[in-house]
């Protein structure tokens, strides 16, 4: 992990105007600069940096976020690459290169050494026909096998431990690999027995983990090493030699469920196809492809569990704004049946036809409920209300809103006015006010209190003297007040240290949007204040309103009713103090 400090310092000694410019012609009006969005095209200006907060967006296309995400975008690179990318630029040593450099060249280079051990097993040795008759029935090639370095690990729970044990390799090394357990007495089992092995790669082709496929009945059906410093499971993704490459290069990319589809596809001539490792497609997966290609198409399996995977991936990857289109498989059907039964031309000719995301949600809820019935129309709506609402692009949910009306045979202003009505009780807060019509801008009072205090990250210690998370209402400003909590114990400053402690990606959005806006920049001050009064009054008049109900119950003891008085007098105090505003 790389110190907030560090990304700060190269932040501070590096112009955010002057990097931008190398990608994007600026030019300043008012307190920012503008330009031509470099993510979308467009013939006016739309791309602003707002050089004090160091925070890029664009009104167009709606991204947005630090110097960092800036360099991810451009340049391609994951975010460690990004950082590193900065440094050089003002010529600062990375202490995450200093202090685990030499950590993690040992574990990459210990697991290239079992990747090729491993391979020569399945290769080579009597104990892996049963692995070599697997893939062979499952049209794995030589020629892939040893492209992919697919590898055996024996069923003896010992021989790797004692192999590499004999290779100068400590005990405490090994058992922090990742590549072994402990058993009952303390002694170290391999993780991976009696299993084909898939060698997991990074963008520059590093082994960074394994993944095993269980030929016998012991344990789970796939299984991967653990998550390590360098390896992040919903981060990471499984394909050919090379696939990101490759999907930048045809500007689209396959997604499949398991590592045997991308061989079958790779033999059939198909090379920018990835799977996710084992485990349901991730956020971190899709903005890793992202980085390469908005374009994908999702060729999960035909059954019950890969349709289910779909509908997943649909709603991430609209979320991400992602095109995704979806390929649908016979039932109990993964796309290396096909190759194996029909050719490879077979599923090649399927993927010219896709059917984008929303198609393939409505088909799924056309196949669930009765259309014809009144609660029947009402499961649909309810099952594709939620991808909607993601969508980014006002015409593109119109013209969905418009075939559901269609595909449900009713007014299409009924739809879109049910839709609207219920956006608007899905975002209410806990007091149940709407978040979006109390203050300029739009904002409840907790959350625009919460954005100036994450425009203006000095002021925090003074807000968390005075409020506590239980005092705001609006859910959303808790969850970015428990983000601005941990970046202040952690003694993080950065924008990007505050995004990373953010889940909910619109909030974050938003955030970006205000703090673009310039919105906080003026009269920091005096709008901290005064939101934290309204939150503080507000807080204490509930506070006041339990105690009066709990003096009017019966049968109040004289300890009990002396408490709630005394409490009573100290909440009213408060409130007198808090009519006191600056000007008077």
């Amino acid at each position: 992990m790389i110190p907030d400090h560090t990304l700060t310092e190269i932040t501070d000694r590096l112009d955010m105007v002057d990097v931008v410019s190398g990608y994007v012609p600026l030019k300043k009006r008012g307190n920012r600069y503008w330009g031509l969005c470099p993510f979308h095209t467009e013939k006016t200006p739309s791309f602003s940096i707002t050089p004090d907060k160091s925070v890029f967006y664009c009104f167009g296309c709606h991204k947005g976020g630090s110097l960092y995400t800036f360099i991810m975008e451009m340049e391609k690179l994951d975010f460690v690459e990004a950082v590193r990318f900065l440094a050089r630029l003002v010529g600062i040593e990375l202490e995450l290169e200093q202090r685990d450099s030499s950590r993690r060249d040992a574990y990459l280079e210990l697991y290239r050494r079992v990747s090729g051990s491993l391979h020569f097993l399945l290769s080579s040795h009597a104990r892996a026909a049963a692995a070599r008759n697997y893939l062979m029935s499952r049209g794995v090639s030589q020629d892939t096998l040893n492209l992919f370095q697919l590898g055996y690990a024996p069923a003896d729970g010992r021989w790797l431990f004692d192999f590499l044990s004999e290779k100068s390799y400590s005990r405490e090394f090994l058992l922090e690999s990742g590549l072994f357990l402990k058993d009952r007495k303390g002694s170290p089992r391999t993780l991976f027995r009696d299993r084909v092995i898939f060698p997991i790669r990074n963008s520059r082709q590093e082994i960074i983990a394994f993944g095993g496929r269980c030929l016998s009945d012991y344990g789970p059906k796939y299984l991967n090493t653990p998550e390590t410093p360098f390896f992040r499971k919903g981060e990471n993704l499984y394909g050919p030699p090379g696939v990101l490459k490759r999907i930048r290069e045809t500007n689209f990319f396959i997604l499949v469920e398991g590592y045997m589809d991308v061989l079958a596809l790779y033999q059939g001539g198909i090379d920018n196809c990835v799977a996710p490792l084992g485990t349901a497609v991730s956020v971190g997966q899709l903005k890793l492809l992202k980085r390469y290609s908005e374009n994908g198409i999702l060729l999960f399996d035909g059954d019950e569990a890969g349709i289910r995977a779909t509908e997943r991936a649909i709603h991430l990857g609209e979320q991400q704004a992602m095109a995704m289109e979806v390929v649908s498989l016979p039932e109990n059907v993964d796309p290396a049946d096909i190759i194996e039964k029909e050719g490879p031309e077979a599923l090649k000719k399927s993927l010219k036809y896709p059917i984008n995301g929303f198609q393939f949600l409505l088909n799924s809820a056309l196949s669930r409920y009765d259309y014809k019935t009144p609660d029947g129309k009402q499961g649909i709506f309810e099952f594709l209300d939620s991808y909607i609402a993601t969508v980014g692009s006002q015409v593109r949910r119109d013209g969905y809103l418009r075939v559901l009306a269609e595909a449900l045979q009713v007014d299409f202003e009924s739809v879109r006015s049910d839709f609207i009505n219920r956006e608007n009780r899905v975002y209410k807060t806990d007091a149940g006010e709407s978040p979006w019509a109390e203050t300029p801008g739009g904002l409840s009072t907790d959350l625009f209190l919460v954005f100036a205090i994450a425009a203006n990250r000095d002021h925090f210690s003074r807000l968390r003297a005075q409020l506590a998370v239980e005092d705001f209402e609006d859910t959303r400003a808790r969850e970015m007040f428990v983000a601005l909590e941990e970046c202040f114990r952690n003694d993080e400053t950065s924008l990007e240290a505050l995004l990373s402690r953010m889940e909910d990606e619109k909030l974050k959005d938003l955030l970006l949007v205000k703090i673009s806006s310039g919105e906080f920049s003026i009269n920091q001050d005096r709008i901290i204040d005064d939101g934290m009064r309204r939150v503080k009054q507000r807080s204490l008049e509930k506070r006041r309103n339990q105690l009066s109900s709990g003096l009017l119950r019966s049968g109040l003891e004289q300890p009990e009713l002396k408490e709630l008085l005394t409490e009573k007098m100290h909440v009213d105090e408060e409130l007198e103090k808090l009519k006191v505003t600056p000007d008077d």
